[in-house]
């Protein structure tokens, strides 16, 4: 199958909206950039770039560097720089009730990048909020949230409000209502990364990574280390299989990370390998490369590369990285991809199995006979069948 998943940068638009949501530009790009800009269909523009959720990357980078986006185009962007200016603002002020009270919360993914890294809110477009305590710092981040007007709901109509059970998972969600209405999410976790395809044994020590937190300038905001944060939100990159919503922005990430952080990369190589996770950080690592020209060295690729990554790379063509809002895979075909990110066979043993004490933590049972059993939900809930609870 030829590997087309690179096919939709020919199409002026995208590129366009690829080139000025990236983070380093000569300056014979931006004049180029500039002359571009110029002769676009400004609608047609500005709706791919809200299909993609770019419209405050891109939006924001125009006004920068001079260009004007037109009336429609400002105006959305007042109104989304005001609802992430409210996430950002909020998140400090729940990070500092944290500090507080003896708990250092770390906040993840673009929702740190956005504290610690870019300038302006809006830069960060998101729809939530996710952080990361220590295992026994949970319950108590869990009512210092309630008591500063958050209400513990989950989003998925497959979850229910039960603290203990969320515990064992991993991970709960709330919201609060903002001043437009708009309701505010936030994600409050104790397991540093998660994936289907990420054996239970070899997850990354969450109190590691907050030992190697750094707070944000002038903040009691915890980021995680550059080596750390790269790992992390390259895992969560794979966990929307590259293609799916939020999609293309979702890439800016590593893109961000890896052109305002010093990396370590002997150090992130060693952390990769210790949590059986090279394919996955491959691809997350690769595709910034296409299609922002992120500075990955070719010795971290290489390391990295496994022999089966054309075979990915077709793989995700099928579903297409334009549009990431549609559906893009059969649950066939969404199994076969991530059966295909295992490191090896026996890592996939080790996920559908994890162990007799992981079983029993994530399940809560104590009777051996009914491992069989739980071993079968475990299979459904890997498999993304689940009922409504």
């Amino acid at each position: 199958m030829q590997n087309t998943l690179f096919d939709f940068m020919n199409d002026e638009y995208y590129r366009l909206m690829l080139d000025m949501s990236k983070q380093t530009h000569t300056k014979e790009e931006l004049d180029e950039i500039k002359e571009r800009f110029m002769r676009i269909d400004k609608t047609k523009f500005s709706e791919i770039c809200r299909e993609h959720e770019l419209e405050g990357v891109v939006g924001c980078f125009a006004l920068n560097i001079g260009l004007e986006p037109g009336k429609d185009w400002r105006e959305l962007l007042e109104k989304e720089n005001r609802r992430l200016s409210f996430l950002k603002s909020k998140s400090r002020e729940i990070c500092s009730a944290m500090r507080q009270s003896g708990i250092k919360m770390v906040i993840l993914k673009n929702g740190g990048i956005m504290q610690d890294i870019m300038p302006e809110a809006v830069q960060c477009p998101m729809e939530d909020i996710d952080s990361l305590v220590k295992k026994e710092d949970f319950y108590k981040a869990h009512d210092i949230l309630i008591k500063n007007g958050f209400t513990f709901k989950f989003r998925s109509e497959y979850e229910s409000e039960k603290l203990d059970e969320a515990y064992r998972d991993g991970s709960t969600e709330y919201f609060i209502t903002m001043p437009d209405g708009e309701r505010m999410w936030f994600e409050l976790a104790w397991r540093a990364v998660a994936g289907r395809w990420i054996r239970p044994d070899l997850e990354p020590d969450t109190n590691e990574f907050i030992n190697n937190a750094h707070t944000a300038e002038d903040t009691d905001v915890y980021i995680l280390s550059p080596e750390d944060n790269l790992l992390q939100v390259c895992i969560h990159t794979a966990k929307h299989s590259y293609v799916r919503a939020p999609g293309l922005r979702l890439h800016l990430d590593v893109d961000r990370i890896v052109s305002h952080c010093v990396i370590n990369w002997d150090l992130f190589l060693d952390k990769v390998k210790k949590a059986h996770v090279k394919k996955s950080t491959y691809l997350s690592l690769y595709i910034p490369t296409v299609l922002f020209g992120t500075a990955i060295p070719e010795r971290v690729l290489n390391e990295l590369r496994p022999e089966n990554s054309e075979k990915l790379l077709c793989m995700l063509s099928g579903a297409g990285l334009p549009h990431p809002h549609e559906k893009k895979f059969t649950k066939p075909q969404f199994l076969r991809f991530q059966t295909a990110l295992y490191d090896s066979g026996t890592d996939m043993l080790k996920v559908l199995n994890p162990g007799k004490k992981i079983m029993h933590e994530r399940y809560n049972y104590s009777n051996p006979v009914l491992t069989p059993y739980f071993l079968i939900c475990r299979l459904f809930d890997l498999a993304g069948i689940r009922k409504k609870k």
